[in-house]
């Protein structure tokens, strides 16, 4: 087995702490960000993962942490929604954006959820009928179809 693809799975546990209120967490990380780096990783936490402060931590090979520093500015979640509202004019709530983020090792893709077409509602929500059924396809049903023979006969379309 590829041994890039066991370290994706593979997580060394590191003991945070934040720098500006002092709580600790113990954090799985995946060891082929840190296996990548040079030297340091910095790793950003946001806030509500530790605690309500938003910092980085740089961690060395050997799954230690160096140092803390603190963030100064975090871009607000609707200060990004006013200054890009194609993006986000699509999200009911702010949890859809998160959601739609795909996170594997150190990978990171946004990927919303393809919507679905009015014909893919239609056959999600009923059975269609034989009218639906005639209305959708009209054009391919053969002059002589005996199953929409009443449809057929009273379609100006057909004339």
């Amino acid at each position: 087995m590829n041994t890039n693809l066991i370290e994706l799975n593979e997580y060394s546990e590191v003991k945070v702490c934040c720098p500006v209120c002092k709580i600790e967490k113990v954090l799985k990380f995946p060891k082929s960000v840190i296996n990548q780096a040079k030297q340091l990783t910095t790793i950003s936490l946001p806030k509500g993962l530790v605690c309500d402060h938003h910092f980085q931590a740089f961690v060395d090979k050997n799954f230690v942490v160096r140092g803390y520093q603190k963030v100064d500015f975090e871009f607000a979640y609707d200060m990004l929604k006013k200054d890009n509202p194609k993006i986000f004019k699509n999200l009911e709530k702010e949890n859809d954006f998160y959601s739609d983020l795909i996170l594997e090792g150190n990978y990171l893709e946004y990927s919303p959820k393809k919507k679905e077409s009015s014909m893919e509602k239609k056959t999600k929500s009923k059975t269609m009928t034989l009218k639906e059924i005639y209305e959708e396809f009209w054009e391919f049903i053969d002059d002589n179809n005996e199953e929409f023979k009443e449809f057929i006969d009273k379609d100006v379309r057909r004339q």
